[in-house]
């Protein structure tokens, strides 16, 4: 079979062969293996937290704590105020395994994990498409609550999304709001989606196709109707700045700060009104410098990969 040189890796990694894409059982094992392991980590940090949680604030002995565990509107009222902290706890469960996989998979394939150093020209248009992106979500939402007096899934979806928005508010204080929702998930996130799923799937697929299938599967995985509606976006974005910029620190970089511009700060602001229409006033008017940003980093990679082509012998 032939050899080919994929335009995503670099010019010294280009000069060295590489096997020919191919659809293989693994393309589709090892992201639902991860995808399971990543849900399956988060169930069991909540469950644990909770657990310690209830015996430790339970004032009532056992008895209490038994009453507690078979309220569900209780259960459910700790897992939304404590999530920052249950998201610490299995974000660092999870960032050590993704990459210890991910630097074993490398040395075998240097396709499974790109990470060039950062550069100037591609961070910074990365992090304007993500505020752009931030000004687009803030559309959809005043969509959203526009249609949600005529449309009543969606406004039961609205509403099932507002209770579970609570999780992102400063009651359990900025430093596990900002640490678990604004760095340790979107680090976790970045790692999986797109360096194990991206990663396995360019193996396979065009690159464009990988970006697309990641995205759609990031979006899903939220499993909550306005969630998925509005994370579409950024998932394609983050995706297409990993393949460009060639180093999953530019995604990181752009999840984090997302998290923290549409997360983080808004529970911060609480309910200061001007801050609030500044901050999303501001976003909404990024758009137009998100897009030419993102134009930018399209002809710039472009241009690289032009460059970085090898002649035909």
């Amino acid at each position: 079979m032939s050899e080919y040189c994929d335009p995503g890796l670099s010019p010294v990694q280009m000069a060295q062969p590489l096997p020919e894409r191919k659809f293989r059982i693994r393309t589709v094992l090892i992201p639902v293996l991860f995808l399971g392991l990543h849900y399956l980590v988060i169930n069991i940090a909540a469950l644990l937290y909770m657990l310690a949680y209830i015996a430790i604030t339970a004032a009532g002995g056992s008895s209490e704590i038994l009453q507690s565990l078979q309220d569900p509107a209780y259960l459910e009222s700790i897992m939304i105020e404590q999530y920052p902290q249950i998201t610490v706890i299995y974000s660092a469960a999870l960032i050590p395994v993704y990459l210890i996989y991910l630097i074993l998979s490398g040395k075998r394939d240097q396709r499974s994990l790109l990470h060039e150093p950062v550069r100037l020209t591609a961070i910074l248009p990365a992090l304007a498409m993500m505020i752009g992106a931030l000004g687009v979500t803030n559309i959809w939402f005043n969509v959203l609550y526009g249609l949600q007096d005529s449309i009543p899934f969606i406004e039961n979806q609205m509403q099932d999304y507002m209770e579970t928005a609570g999780a992102f508010s400063a009651e359990s204080g900025y430093f596990w709001l900002i640490l678990g929702v604004s760095i340790m998930a979107p680090v976790g996130e970045e790692l999986v989606f797109r360096g194990i799923i991206q990663g396995e799937l360019r193996k396979a697929l065009p690159e464009w196709a990988a970006i697309i299938i990641q995205a759609v599967v990031f979006a899903l995985f939220h499993m909550q109707f306005i969630q998925i509606t509005y994370v579409l976006l950024p998932g394609l974005l983050l995706g297409l700045a990993y393949a460009w910029s060639r180093s999953i620190w530019v995604p990181i970089a752009m999840h984090v700060l997302f998290n923290f511009l549409g997360s983080a700060l808004p529970a911060m602001i609480g309910t200061d009104e001007t801050l609030g229409n500044i901050l999303f006033f501001s976003e909404i008017a990024f758009i137009l410098v998100g897009i030419l940003a993102g134009l930018y980093f399209w002809m710039k990679n472009r241009n690289q990969n032009r460059q970085n082509l090898p002649g035909e012998v």
